[in-house]
């Protein structure tokens, strides 16, 4: 395996500096945490003669991460606070020193470190069974809410089943195993039941994250109508992907939804020429 330069080492030293857990040696042993960083005597010295700088910015670094976790994970932060006292910065902690960010983008922080958290907190006994789906719930909401304004929708038809349908942007379908989405915002007590539930998540006119929970034929309806199937081959598919006739029930829910979605503004019109 090749060496690392010394430039790769104090890259490598930073990080390890910033993100890691062992990085609070950086304010009591300055010296030694960059002997044992592999760090060359010349960029120590550099380093060593403002000694306050590295541990300044680490602080600000592990400032900003977590701040950005804990901001759009705050009612998961309250509901773990309330079971499972100090998890969330512990799991904050345990993501940076083992992995640490790959975006360079702050917002997405914390989608990386639920990617990493959820399978931990699903798989530990002392964590309610459903913190993971409620944070995902909470993070999708988070994020559909400040998503940029859209750009104008395309040219527009009547709905028809051979044309594939325009939808208002943003909006995300979810899948949970549980359903956080009947959870009250302010109550830390409560807990969701565990059955599947199918969540849309878009934004309403006055730029609110709104929930509407589906039946697993809507969503999957709804799933092939949101990758650009025409209506009429989203419903055909759907129904065959579910072993479900598509009858004359299945036709007018159909039908109920597509009116609901284009009360709320979800559903636009049909794709025009």
């Amino acid at each position: 395996m090749k060496e690392a330069s010394a430039t790769e080492r104090v890259q490598a030293m930073i990080a390890r500096a910033c993100l890691g857990e062992d990085g609070a040696a950086v304010d009591a042993d300055l010296a030694g945490f960059l002997a044992a960083h592999g760090v060359e005597p010349e960029d120590a010295e550099a380093l060593l003669a403002s000694p306050r700088r590295l541990g300044l910015y680490r602080r600000l670094v592990r400032h900003n991460v977590t701040g950005v976790i804990a901001r759009m994970l705050e009612r998961t932060r309250a509901r773990l606070e309330r079971r499972v006292p100090g998890e969330l910065d512990r799991a904050v902690s345990a993501f940076l020193d083992e992995v640490g960010p790959r975006t360079p983008h702050l917002r997405d922080v914390p989608s990386e470190f639920l990617a990493w958290a959820a399978p931990r907190w699903r798989a530990d006994a002392r964590v309610p069974r459903w913190i993971a789906d409620y944070a995902e719930l909470e993070l999708l909401d988070f994020t559909i809410g400040v998503a940029p304004r859209p750009p104008p929708a395309p040219p527009l038809a009547e709905v028809s089943a051979e044309l594939p349908l325009v939808f208002a942007d943003p909006r995300r379908l979810i899948l949970l195993a549980w359903a956080v989405n009947e959870v009250p915002a302010d109550d830390l007590d409560a807990e969701p039941a565990e059955r599947p539930v199918s969540i849309l998540v878009y934004r309403d006119a006055a730029h609110r994250s709104r929930f509407l929970e589906l039946t697993p034929l809507a969503a999957a309806i709804l799933e092939r109508l949101f990758a650009g199937d025409a209506l009429g081959r989203a419903m055909v598919a759907a129904c065959e992907a579910r072993a479900h006739a598509l009858d004359d029930a299945v036709l007018a829910g159909a039908a109920r939804l597509l009116a609901d979605l284009g009360e709320r503004g979800v559903l636009l019109g049909a794709r025009g020429a």
